[in-house]
């Protein structure tokens, strides 16, 4: 791994984040209405002009819009994300609080959708044309198409209103007022968001890993796998597997990445108090700050997942030296 590349990457991707913060800085400016008389217009019935000046003093925004982004981009890098309008408190930390909560949720659906779609997209594509492939195919494909807040919307109906199973929403049980918050009872809550973000994503990576599984099964060292007489099970584990694996790198990072953002419909579905959430309550509310510091930290995983991938590429194939030229 090559010291020059490391930091030429990482200079890269922090040209990538600057263009990031300043097109999402635009276009949040560029939507119609003012936000800070529409959030006061949610605690006046006609916000007094003389209040709307005070916090538009407060926040900077009576300021040229120029000087607005450069003094915007400077206290992200000193840590200053800004000051939510709705919460009271600065949106760093409102982010953070609501973090834990969707990684809560988060972490378990992606490490089960991961192991899950790499299994069974590995066995349908070294099965390619079976029954099993076929069902599984064809199963995967109508599950993709559902949309995810239906998905959420019909889980939710059947496991918890019909069959009462589960809870039908929140965090913890009302009677967490008086006994505490109960680690099994916050598990029980989480179990029908876990399982739709599972089905949700698992398909993605079974796409991925099947169509992986197709390419590998035709290489020249798997013939010869199959000439020495080796079963197809011993194959599988031993060649197959493993050089099919790499595409999955990129794809289980981005995937981790999108899918903090990614469940919005799902926490709002489930009243789950973690970012999908708070994003659906920024944008309701219209607290700019709030979601730009959302957006923000969106912007700062990905870049980071994409970093992580390409760092981890010669762990997992070892012929691949990051930062080398491909030179005959």
């Amino acid at each position: 791994m090559r010291t020059a590349y490391v930091l030429r990457r990482l200079l890269y991707s922090a040209v990538a984040f600057g263009i990031s913060v300043t097109i999402m800085f635009a276009l949040l400016h560029l939507m119609p209405g003012d936000y800070i008389t529409r959030y006061l217009e949610g605690i006046y019935v006609i916000a007094p002009p003389e209040v709307v000046l005070a916090y538009n003093s407060a926040y900077g925004l009576d300021r040229p819009l120029i000087d607005q982004y450069f003094s915007y981009f400077l206290g992200i890098l000193q840590g200053d994300w800004g000051y939510s309008l709705s919460y009271g408190r600065p949106a760093l930390d409102v982010i953070c609080e609501k973090s834990v909560w969707t990684l809560m949720i988060l972490l378990p659906a992606t490490i089960l959708s991961i192991i899950a779609g790499i299994a069974i997209g590995a066995y349908s594509g070294w099965k390619r044309g079976s029954k099993v492939d076929v069902a599984l195919l064809n199963g995967m494909i109508f599950l993709r198409a559902i949309p995810s807040y239906w998905l959420a919307l019909m889980i939710l109906l059947v496991f918890a209103f019909y069959l009462g199973l589960f809870p039908l929403g929140g965090y913890v049980s009302i009677s967490a007022l008086d006994t505490g918050i109960d680690p099994l009872d916050v598990m029980n809550h989480a179990a029908l968001p876990i399982f739709t973000l599972f089905l949700f994503s698992v398909t993605g990576t079974y796409y991925l890993m099947r169509n992986s599984m197709l390419m590998t099964a035709g290489e020249d060292y798997i013939v010869t796998a199959r000439a020495k007489g080796l079963d197809d099970m011993t194959i599988l584990r031993r060649h197959a597997l493993k050089n099919a694996m790499l595409p999955m790198v990129t794809k289980v990072a981005l995937q981790c990445a999108g899918m903090l953002t990614g469940s919005i419909f799902v926490e709002t579905i489930f009243s789950w108090p973690g970012i999908g959430m708070l994003t659906f309550e920024a944008l309701q509310v219209r607290d700019l700050p709030l979601l730009q510091g959302i957006l923000l930290m969106d912007t700062l995983i990905v870049i980071v997942a994409n970093i992580g991938a390409d760092m981890f590429y010669p762990f997992v194939d070892p012929r691949v030296e990051v930062g080398s030229d491909a030179r005959a």
